[in-house]
């Protein structure tokens, strides 16, 4: 992993959990063959939907607290350790790969040449963003200043190492197709629970020692409408295929 911060995630697998939006089914329709893997599988948000469209998925993950969650949310997917610069997993092995929300904390040059070879000739890579548009009813601005001024002197979070697109440099010269755009919008309708769980799961909030995070998230709460909060997304797929 090229950036160690992308680790900070298992003391935050609850919340992260709680927190983070599902993906739209019409991201893995396209995808054929019968073994699919997950790499950077969290806690299974799309590992549950590869269950549903693959007879085999491997949900490849690197910190324990995040296995454990996914492996109970998604009891039919084979749940490995490992890593995107060491798969564990065969030479052309895989029918499919998807990267959810995590690619930009890869070693983008070693992480493309690993999907390559336990990706079969002509196999799937779709790599994943979730992009928010924006909640209904609008976040309050005393939420927004409480979490900023909890955020502020921490570790910046990975929103910006993917709009830069450095992620995508390993794709030079790979055995891959060009890149392709997609875009699928989609809703999400939650708690404000799940709102705050989101805000106090960001891999910024890693640094936050636990009793911290825990008064952060309770405050949170507390400045939201106990109402439905219904967010609208993009989910902003990149697609290409193993040549």
């Amino acid at each position: 992993m090229s950036d160690p911060q992308g680790l900070a995630f298992d003391a935050l697998a609850e919340d992260y959990d709680l927190g983070r939006p599902p993906w739209p089914a019409s991201l893995v329709a396209e995808a054929e063959g019968e073994t699919a893997l997950d790499l950077a599988a969290g806690t299974g948000k799309l590992t549950s939907l590869l269950v549903e469209r693959f007879e085999v998925v491997y949900a490849v993950e690197p910190l324990a607290g995040m296995r454990s969650v996914l492996e109970r949310n998604v009891t039919a997917a084979d749940s490995l350790e490992g890593s995107a610069e060491r798969i564990p997993l065969d030479d052309a092995s895989v029918d499919a790969a998807f990267v959810a929300e995590a690619f930009h904390w890869f070693d983008s040059h070693i992480a493309v040449r690993e999907l390559a070879r336990v990706l079969r000739p002509g196999g799937t890579l779709v790599v994943c963003f979730n992009e928010w548009l924006g909640f209904e009813p609008e976040l309050p601005d005393a939420f927004r200043e409480t979490y900023h001024a909890a955020a502020s002197g921490l570790p910046v979070p990975g929103g910006p190492k993917v709009q830069s697109g450095e992620w995508k440099l390993g794709f030079e010269g790979a055995p891959f197709t060009p890149l392709t755009e997609e875009h699928h919008r989609h809703t999400w309708t939650t708690t404000r629970e799940s709102v705050a769980a989101y805000f106090v799961s960001t891999s910024s909030m890693g640094a936050l020692p636990e009793h911290d995070r825990a008064a952060l998230r309770e405050r949170l709460t507390e400045l939201l409408p106990a109402a439905d909060h219904r967010l609208e997304l993009d989910a902003h797929a990149f697609r290409t295929l193993r040549t």
